[in-house]
């Protein structure tokens, strides 16, 4: 790379050494997007297996059809869940990096809010085990147990609508804020690449849902998953060979 390119500069980027100007830093940085791209798929593996497992049919709310799901496969899938969603995490120091040319002050807030709603996620994803064992108890108890299970449904729902309003306000403002510093700033992303984000799951869930069988079933359980493993690949993808002097210069 040419003297003047390198000598670039941009506004907010710290020239002092940090982890990932340096060969092994540069691993870990590969090492942790592929992380997160691998808890993608073993996510995608447990989505499917909320459902019971990947049989034809029309694409359906997982949460709405917990009482009819074999619990072995959902209580397997929760676990799934919970060991590789916080691999995630990882995924953001590239998305950080990738972003890092824009400076710190416009390239961190986007990070730190996506991040803070997917730390959440494990705990929502988790308790589906508990929601099926919830519903089929109360579908199969005898009518004196009626109401306690009753009272127990709604307090999960409870927790489950809770868990959404938490996530809730996160990721729509770390979208639209990662969405701007692509379109408007020096990144290492491509604009196009702004779409990819977070928001677009929940907004094209209804479409994912609305698929007939045989395709629904195979498409709507790991759909969500599936922009969030993307949105971290693209991350992963544009960090792989950039040295400190392209990512400041991008």
């Amino acid at each position: 790379m040419s003297n003047e390119l390198s000598q670039e500069r941009v506004p907010g980027v710290s020239d002092r050494p940090s982890v990932g100007n340096t060969p092994s830093g540069r691993t870990l940085l590969r090492a942790a997007g592929v992380l997160a791209v691998i808890g993608g798929i073993a996510n995608g593996v447990g989505d499917y297996m909320l459902q019971g497992g990947p049989a034809p049919g029309p694409g359906v709310n997982t949460y709405a059809q917990l009482a009819d799901a074999p619990y072995d496969p959902v209580f397997l899938g929760s676990i799934i869940g919970n060991a590789a969603i916080p691999l995630w995490l990882l995924g953001f120091w590239p998305v950080y990096v990738a972003l890092s040319p824009a400076g710190r002050k416009l390239a961190l807030p986007p990070v730190l809010l996506l991040a803070y709603a997917f730390s959440i996620f494990p705990g929502y994803h988790g308790s589906y085990a508990l929601y099926a064992a919830g519903f089929q108890a109360q579908a199969a108890a005898p009518v004196e147990l009626a109401a306690t299970l009753n009272t127990m449904v709604e307090r999960m729902e409870a927790y489950h609508s809770a868990s959404m309003y938490l996530i809730g306000p996160f990721v729509p403002l770390g979208s639209a804020w990662f969405m701007a510093v692509v379109l408007f700033r020096k990144t290492l992303y491509a604009r196009w690449m702004a779409v990819v984000v977070p928001i677009v799951a929940p907004i094209t869930q209804p479409f994912a849902e609305s698929l007939p069988a045989p395709y629904g079933a195979y498409i709507r359980p790991a759909w969500g998953t599936t922009i969030f493993t993307l949105f971290f690949l693209l991350a992963t993808i544009v960090t792989w060979n950039v040295s400190a002097d392209e990512r400041e210069a991008a």
